[in-house]
């Protein structure tokens, strides 16, 4: 190699190296400053703690999210009818959709009962009402058998912990399917991919819907706790 060969490659090595070190130094400053995407915790989420649900102070007890037909629905609205509430997000290509399938399998089987199955997104940036339509479509979703709901992230993360007992994050949820009575007490939480506790969650609904009064202590006493 001549000298001005070298002059040129030294040169390059050099900006280089300068140009890797600028794009070190604005990774570190953006963890500083809390503009990671590393996960929830980069940055301090003041409007979760600031803002209760539906207005109420302290612990929530119900919500208010969008329906994929466009509509406002509240878990109120609910009320005399068995829920069985699942997370999910559309983009998901297996397991959400293996247990969307299980979730058609109730909504069919109990077609003719007072029984709703309640699908809530974790990736309401991308499950628009739209999306949610096509989604729900290709299930073969009937209208007020089978509710498909999004918002806001921020919100859903209450809805999930708060109100299900269950941990939530962008495209990160529970694969438990969580029956609620009429009252809209969670009464127990089932894997979708056991084939027994399917089984036990059918014998749930089952009696739920034929329950005429609340529970000794009616405060939505679990016969399986939820969890992760």
């Amino acid at each position: 190699m001549n000298r001005t060969g070298f002059l040129v490659s030294f040169v390059a090595f050099l900006i280089s190296g300068v140009l890797l070190a600028v794009m070190v130094y604005r990774v570190v400053a953006n963890l500083r400053e809390g503009n990671g995407t590393g996960g929830s915790q980069a940055v301090v989420d003041l409007e979760y703690q600031k803002l209760p649900a539906d207005g109420q102070e302290g612990w929530m007890t119900g919500f208010t999210l969008t329906e994929r037909s466009g509509k406002q629905v509240q878990w109120q609205d609910l009320e005399g009818r068995v829920r069985v509430v699942s997370f999910f997000f559309s983009s998901c290509p297996a397991n959400c959709l293996q247990q969307n399938l299980k979730v058609r399998e109730i909504q069919r089987t109990y077609a003719s009962k007072d029984v709703v199955c309640v699908s809530i997104t974790c990736d309401p940036d991308i499950d628009s009402p739209e999306r949610l339509r096509e989604y729900a479509r290709k299930l073969e979703a009937v209208d007020d058998k089978w509710l498909f709901l999004t918002g806001r992230l921020i919100y859903i993360r209450r809805v999930a912990g708060e109100l299900f007992g269950v941990s939530l994050d962008k495209q990160t949820h529970t694969e438990r399917l969580i029956v609620c009575d009429k009252r809209g007490h969670v009464r127990g939480s089932f894997l979708w991919n056991k084939l027994d506790e399917m089984a036990q969650l059918r014998l749930l609904v089952d009696k739920l819907l034929v329950e005429t009064e609340p529970p000794a202590s009616d405060e939505g006493q679990a016969t399986s706790t939820p969890s992760n």
